[in-house]
């Protein structure tokens, strides 16, 4: 496995910022706006938290079931939330009342993804359907089932107006986002895809799997490089700059890495005030700042030192 040396650190370049321990169970999603940031857990509550501070306010949902996956569209302060029995709701984060809840999902949702250019909501389930939602109407655009099993990834680039899908059974796929034609289908992890996210300015895709390697494609299928990044799962997938990536894993560590996962400048774990169980999400704040959820029930800021 790839390890992190003392050479690789010439100084720690994220450090403990705080840690918020509000959860009773698992902490599975989080999602951000400008001011506050929102979690769900298995303990069926979705909270929100200051996003400086980490103090909780009063916006608090009772879920009757756990919440894999949310998502804050800030355009018009709706939370998207989607349940393990596969119900849609939507949140008016504002009067913190239900506006709406969607059934056409019948499985658990594990991946929501917002496209800010066309006004769509995408939200992937259990069984391989994804479904495609305006937020201004909210009307369902299509639903269509993949036939892939789990659908745990969804990421759009906005610059190439692309939507890459990780499978479970180990394909990606490329939709182009105007009449959702399937542009490309390959196989890239032979044990499912469980993170996936796009560098525009590498024109390269960077996809996680159970295998616990982080591999990166060209948007045609050609195998770029396999690099052993984890000791399991590979959950999250996020980008804080041009320059700097992470990843996270079921092997409860976060991987701070130099380019598009060229070099590992800093591994995060409990002893340098990380997860002590599985890290199952991971949140840019900004180009300083990220959060991190896991199976410890913790959600945890961590801030870039400065020199």
């Amino acid at each position: 496995m790839l390890k992190t040396t003392n050479d690789d650190i010439e100084s720690v370049p994220f450090r403990h910022n705080y840690t918020i321990n509000g959860h009773s169970a698992s902490v599975y999603s989080l999602t951000a706006g400008s001011s506050h940031f929102y979690s769900s857990s298995g303990d069926r509550y979705i909270a929100r938290w200051d996003r400086y501070s980490g103090v909780q306010d009063q916006f608090v949902i009772k879920l009757d079931l756990p919440s894999y996956a949310i998502k804050f569209i800030e355009s018009n302060g709706v939370l998207a939330v989607g349940t393990s029995d596969g119900k849609l709701y939507l949140f008016d984060t504002k009067s913190k009342k239900e506006l709406k809840c969607f059934t056409q999902h019948k499985s658990a949702i594990f991946s929501i993804e917002e496209n800010k250019d066309n006004h769509h909501l995408y939200v992937g389930d259990e069984e391989g359907y994804l479904s495609v939602w305006n937020t201004l109407t909210w009307e369902l655009q299509m639903i269509v089932n993949l036939n892939c099993g789990k659908i745990r990834s969804l990421h759009y680039s906005s610059a190439k107006k692309l939507l890459f899908i990780g499978k479970q059974n180990g394909e990606i796929s490329i939709f182009e986002t105007d009449y959702y034609n399937e542009i490309k289908c390959f196989r890239a992890h032979k044990d499912g895809v469980s993170s996936i996210i796009y560098c525009q300015e590498r024109g390269v895709i960077a996809s996680g799997g159970n295998d616990a390697h982080i591999r990166l494609w060209t948007c045609e299928g050609e195998a770029i490089k396999a690099i052993p990044a984890h000791n399991y799962t590979i959950y999250s997938l996020i980008s804080l700059s041009n320059d700097l990536f992470l990843s996270s894993s079921r092997d409860k560590s976060i991987k701070v890495w130099s380019g598009f996962y060229d070099h590992v400048i800093q591994k995060i774990d409990a002893k340098s005030k990380g997860h002590t169980y599985s890290v199952n999400t991971l949140l840019k704040l900004n180009d300083t700042e990220f959060l991190s959820g896991g199976d410890d029930k913790k959600i945890i800021c961590f801030k870039k030192s400065i020199d």
